[in-house]
């Protein structure tokens, strides 16, 4: 889901500051499971899970999707990424989707002339410093003003506003968080995030209906 929602129009909010150079890993930042919620009902999950070792993070992203409408399957998709960061740089990653019967495959590595993505496409090169669309673990995702497609291949565009700080009640209890609204050409929606940028609830739009992530962990 976070690979690929809904189609947005580009530009509607001003963007955040530029890209950091570098990543910031917050505490358990990585280790995020939701329950996925369509139109009230649980349809799968998203977990994020990392571990490091030798100056490197990976961070493994599955998410799997099934909605049935009178006991047949109206929509099925399943998403498994592993991206390897070193020293706070994205150094490459693996993803494979299904989505309605498509596979999608997505490669890339850090060269010396950028980070090289190849998918179904022509490679192409996307800055050093690059973040994913399946980043958002991190609030700095939506500092970037483009990101490389996890699920599709490609760069792609991102905006993003922040809102006031907030309370928001998660898993039973009142949390002080922050609100942002983004828009990429695949995902649109508001995430929160806490005080230590761990992302703990999210709200999109498909198909002009609403999904909900609830926090499982």
């Amino acid at each position: 889901m976070a690979a690929g929602l809904a189609g947005a129009v580009c530009g509607a909010f001003p963007g955040l500051a530029v890209a950091a150079t570098t990543v910031r890993f917050p505490i358990e930042a990585a280790n995020r499971r939701f329950s996925v919620l369509y139109d009230g009902d649980r349809i799968g999950s998203h977990t994020i899970l990392s571990s490091s070792a030798n100056r490197e993070t990976v961070i493994t992203t599955e998410i799997h999707l099934l909605v049935k409408t009178a006991f047949i399957t109206t929509y099925a998709f399943a998403h498994r990424s592993e991206e390897v960061w070193r020293m706070g740089q994205l150094s490459s990653m693996r993803s494979d989707t299904e989505e309605d019967g498509e596979s999608l495959h997505v490669e890339g590595r850090e060269t010396p002339q950028g980070f090289r993505v190849v998918s179904k496409g022509r490679p192409f090169f996307a800055p050093a410093a690059t973040l994913t669309s399946n980043s958002l673990w991190t609030p700095q995702v939506l500092e970037q003003d483009t990101v490389v497609d996890a699920q599709h291949g490609g760069v792609i565009g991102i905006t993003s506003r922040k809102y006031a700080d907030e309370e928001l009640l998660i898993s039973g209890h009142r949390v002080p968080v922050t609100r942002y609204t983004f828009i990429t050409p695949y995902l649109a929606g508001s995430i929160w995030y806490d005080r230590k940028s761990l992302w703990v609830h999210g709200e999109f739009e498909h198909d002009g209906t609403s999904v909900r992530y609830l926090l499982d962990n």
